[in-house]
């Protein structure tokens, strides 16, 4: 994956469109990646779940949410700020738009019936018609969720290894490995890309 993606790289399309680039990158290649998009001089449309790496590389974000498009000239940190706003001012001009239906209504209601107040009832009626309903964007994009039925409690220690090793072959990955991992640890495992791999 670090090969090809550097050798397409490294051919200086004019337009770079990256699916999840830094998926099965290690911290060095993505951050040569990342020095490299710095100083690429054509169009890149990216997509990744990486905030960090999208926070380095990009100035633009485009957001799609119901039908609509917004285009934000920022990192992906900042838009996330300027759409909390953007949402703020919905809402503030929803309720206010609401109010003012609801006393439309009211008064439509109150003077329909009345011969004196029926040409005001509907010219209320008309604005009615005409005024623009604003939409809150729903932003909250989870669609699917999940639930899992709560496992069995382990004891307070998980795994113990003892001069534990991996191989492949003859190709030794690691050896004489010594360890404890008790409950409620995040164990990160960290190497160069292709390590592990089998020769």
């Amino acid at each position: 994956m670090r090969i090809e993606l550097a050798k397409l790289l490294l051919q200086k399309p004019d337009v770079l469109m990256l699916d999840e680039p830094t998926n099965h990158l290690d911290i060095e290649a993505i951050q040569w990646l990342e020095e490299f998009m710095e100083t690429f001089s054509g169009a890149v449309v990216l997509i990744s779940h990486d905030k960090t790496f999208l926070d380095t590389v990009t100035k633009r974000t485009i957001e799609i949410v119901n039908q609509k498009i917004y285009d934000y000239r920022t990192n992906y940190s900042h838009y996330l700020e300027l759409r909390a706003e953007r949402k703020e001012q919905q809402e503030n001009a929803e309720k206010s738009t609401t109010s003012i239906i609801d006393q439309y209504e009211t008064l439509i209601d109150k003077f329909r019936a009345k011969a004196s107040k029926a040409a005001f009832a509907q010219s209320l009626i008309k604005k009615l018609d005409r005024m623009d309903r604003v939409e809150v964007d729903d932003i909250d994009t989870a669609s699917v969720r999940f639930r899992f039925p709560a496992p069995a409690h382990s004891g307070k220690i998980v795994i113990t290894a003892e001069h534990a090793g991996k191989k492949y072959g003859e190709k030794q990955i690691f050896s004489d490995a010594n360890f404890i991992i008790t409950k409620g640890e995040k164990i990160g495992l960290v190497g160069r890309n292709g390590e592990g791999n089998q020769p």
